[in-house]
């Protein structure tokens, strides 16, 4: 093939790649598959044993098939929009720690030294009952939740809120040991076993 000839043919090749308008929702659509598809490789590469990597191909279908991906098109464009809009932000308060509500609030469970979330617990906390914690040890270990950000009321060591309902608890205290074992189960932080049989 001569010069000319190779010439023309990356030229039609650019101008078709050029001219290629790519459908936004197609672009979404995409994205989102090759992320699902990568975290079920994760999930294979963790669980070989129950999802096998036969499963991830009829996995990722059947999510695909379920994720209404007009909806998640219109939010990402609202968010652009939206987020255009509001080019003046608000700072954001800061509370003094002696004027700050007390109250945990839920969030993940988090490292004390590195002060980042953990992936799972150790092996010694993968109990069943909250009657297996060794709660000095764990508190040393982790910190459950977040502190609420907001002001206390007067006379009080919360705010508003959470002088009337503080499901997790003070987080300036140690947690119960039914505090943790709620955290691990619904943050999915312990391990499943299931019956092969």
């Amino acid at each position: 093939m001569s010069a000319q000839t190779e010439n023309k043919v990356e030229n039609k090749v650019e101008n078709k790649v050029e001219n290629k308008i790519i459908d936004p929702q197609e672009l979404y659509s995409r994205i989102i598959k090759n992320n699902i598809f990568e975290l079920l490789k994760i999930i294979n590469a963790k669980y070989p044993s129950k999802f096998p990597k036969n499963v991830i191909k009829t996995e990722l279908d059947y999510v695909m098939g379920n994720i209404n991906l007009v909806m998640i098109s219109s939010q990402l464009n609202a968010t652009k929009i939206s987020s255009a809009r509001s080019k003046v932000k608000r700072p954001i308060p800061k509370i003094d720690s002696a004027t700050r509500c007390q109250a945990r609030i839920w969030d993940e469970i988090f490292d004390r030294v590195t002060n980042k979330i953990i992936i799972e617990v150790d092996d010694e906390f993968q109990v069943s009952d909250y009657n297996d914690i060794n709660i000095k040890k764990f508190d040393k270990k982790y910190i459950l939740g977040k502190q609420c950000g907001r002001k206390k009321t007067s006379n009080s060591n919360y705010c508003l809120q959470h002088n009337r309902h503080r499901p997790h608890g003070n987080y300036l205290e140690t947690p119960s040991k039914e505090l943790c074992l709620h955290f691990m189960i619904d943050g999915g932080y312990l391990e499943k076993e299931t019956n092969d049989e």
